[in-house]
């Protein structure tokens, strides 16, 4: 009776260790393992008015080339769009311009979208995530934790290059922005704040007590220095938390650190046009950013024009500056279908 009884305790005791191995190896909703640990922490800090920030999902993209990051602001739900930012331009492309893409997500309500993701970070190992809620007036914690994680994981990095998943951006030209040695550079926005309650940018006094905003770059792309990030950083008070992410980090705090702003408006785009001249026409091919209008497809067509360009000495400018109206201008429109209000919907017309 007693060897049975010690042989009964030994396997009670093996499978209370095997079920304590099992949870700690498993993946939970607040921690993850898996074949890169060190992308993954524990630890918590301070973002702005949040006490227990910390990365879900960590990318070390900057550890061994030091490249200039464009940090990308991403929905977490479009993996569309960040692979075909990744299939647009070539790692030799990429590499040859000392770049890296890096995507800025927060949290999703959905367990199959979090492991997707996992997947997706564990093949590219190039996601950032916060643990803060996806949602369109938290995209100023995401603006700052990619500033923020700029700083911690980029120390060797001289600039880096804020960016939307949705925008098609002329590397080429990028690297000549770097070059100009800016403190920081995009496209000026000088605006009002919208009163009107039923606007989807609507600001309450109580958000915004002055009449006018201060001067502001374009969130689409902008390049900033290591040296104004950190000033835009340390100008971060606790508790003057304001959504509107763009607004808030080259605006309101860039002239709290009394940094000056670099206007490349002439160099950005305003609609899909341009895109599609370059595409079909090769005209119009270099401008330094333009929206795709939700279309990831002409992400890959631009770049692989551009760079075909770009390889064969060929000018594909023509008419950039032209103010004459030219009909490839207008092949991102669809006639007679309403659309989304701010939003415009393209498709490729041959």
């Amino acid at each position: 009776m007693a060897l049975w009884r010690n042989k009964i305790i030994i396997f009670i005791l093996i499978s209370l260790l095997f079920v304590v191995l099992f949870n700690l190896l498993s993946t939970n909703q607040e921690t993850y393992h898996d074949v890169k640990p060190k992308t993954f922490y524990r630890n918590t800090r301070r973002l702005m008015n949040l006490k227990n920030f910390k990365y879900v999902i960590n990318s070390d993209v900057c550890e061994l080339l030091h490249p200039t990051p464009i940090i990308v602001h991403s929905y977490i739900g479009n993996f569309d769009f960040r692979l075909a930012l990744r299939q647009s331009y070539s790692k030799t492309v990429l590499d040859s311009l000392g770049f890296r893409y890096v995507f800025m997500v927060g949290l999703s309500n959905s367990s199959d979208v979090q492991s997707r993701l996992l997947q997706e970070s564990f093949q590219f190992g190039d996601i950032v995530q916060g643990n803060f809620r996806e949602a369109y007036r938290n995209l100023t914690y995401k603006h700052v934790m990619g500033l923020t994680w700029f700083t911690e994981f980029c120390q060797n990095s001289t600039y880096m290059v804020k960016m939307d998943d949705d925008i098609a951006v002329n590397v080429f030209k990028l690297k000549d922005v770097i070059q100009s040695n800016y403190d920081l550079a995009g496209c000026i926005i000088k605006t009002k704040p919208i009163r009107d309650k039923h606007n989807k940018w609507y600001v309450s006094k109580e958000e915004f007590t002055e009449e006018t905003y201060p001067a502001f770059l374009s969130g689409w792309l902008y390049v900033a220095k290591m040296t104004s990030v950190q000033r835009l950083l340390r100008a971060i008070k606790l508790k003057d938390y304001f959504w509107i992410d763009d607004l808030y980090v080259t605006g309101i705090l860039a002239e709290r650190a009394q940094i000056c702003l670099k206007d490349l408006r002439s160099d950005f785009e305003i609609d899909p046009g341009a895109i599609y001249c370059c595409i079909k026409k090769q005209q119009r091919c270099e401008f330094l950013a333009a929206p795709t209008g939700d279309n990831y497809f002409i992400l890959q067509q631009y770049s692989k024009q551009l760079s075909y360009c770009k390889a064969t000495n060929l000018s594909c400018d023509v008419f950039r500056k032209s103010k004459q109206h030219h009909s490839c201008l207008d092949l991102w429109k669809k006639p007679a279908v309403k659309t989304q209000k701010g939003k415009p919907s393209i498709e490729i017309l041959n």
